[in-house]
């Protein structure tokens, strides 16, 4: 009888990890770093091989769901996954890792921790689809291929500190990238919305950017939100 609990439960997590890999599109997730250092709730520290070039940092690829319960995603699945980050599998990806997808946090890093922690909480969900180093190549392929930054200019929205329309400034991204995106806010030290992360969506198997099938809960509040300077 034992031994038949033990399959039981065995093959009940097995079932329960297989269905947790299962994701229907990418969010594709891009920061402002002036909006993250901008607060009064956190420090914000440059990486210890300096302050990268002025743009959208990376926060993450994750895998989503287009299906009740919508706002729930996989996390950690670790079945079939090594959650630990191996350096030698992405060590030709290292540079432009550190250009492109730096951590703010404080005390100074590597960046290699904020790495680790995206692909552990989110990667290990993808690789049935994406390898480790593909995980991290197609991120910066689409950081690339999605300029926000540009697009921003080109509309003439301009890190300056000035507020814009949050029609303004989603409408600016979409007509550069040519699909649905999300614009998320944080509040700066005096209170008021800020352009803090943008969020474009990329299909189920990591090849092409798609409009995004399932928005996050509104964050900007405001009709007008600020665009910090960095």
């Amino acid at each position: 009888m034992g031994s038949q609990k033990l399959l039981l439960v065995t093959l009940f997590l097995l079932a329960f990890a297989s269905s947790a890999q299962g994701y229907d599109f990418f969010y594709f997730v891009q920061q402002w770093p002036g909006s993250y250092c901008n607060t009064n709730n956190q420090r914000c520290c440059y990486p210890i091989y300096g302050k990268p070039p002025s743009g959208f940092g990376i926060h993450g690829l994750w895998p989503n769901y287009n299906r009740p319960p919508y706002g729930a995603y996989p996390q950690n699945c670790y079945s079939n996954s090594i959650p630990i980050m191996s350096n030698r599998q992405v060590s030709g990806l290292v540079p432009n890792l550190q250009t492109n997808w730096p951590s703010w946090t404080c005390p100074r890093s590597d960046s290699s921790n904020f790495w680790q922690h995206e692909w552990t909480k989110h990667g290990t969900c993808s690789e049935a689809v994406l390898s480790q180093y593909d995980y991290f190549r197609v991120s910066l392929q689409f950081k690339q291929s999605t300029n926000i930054l540009q697009c921003l200019i080109t509309a003439g929205i301009l890190p300056n500190g000035r507020y814009y329309t949050l029609a303004s400034v989603t409408a600016a991204i979409e007509k550069c990238i040519r699909h649905t995106i999300y614009v998320k806010c944080n509040i700066d030290k005096w209170g008021h919305d800020q352009l803090y992360e943008v969020y474009t969506c990329i299909n189920k198997s990591g090849t092409m950017l798609i409009d995004c099938p399932v928005l996050p809960t509104p964050t900007c509040l405001s009709f007008w939100i600020r665009f910090p300077s960095f």
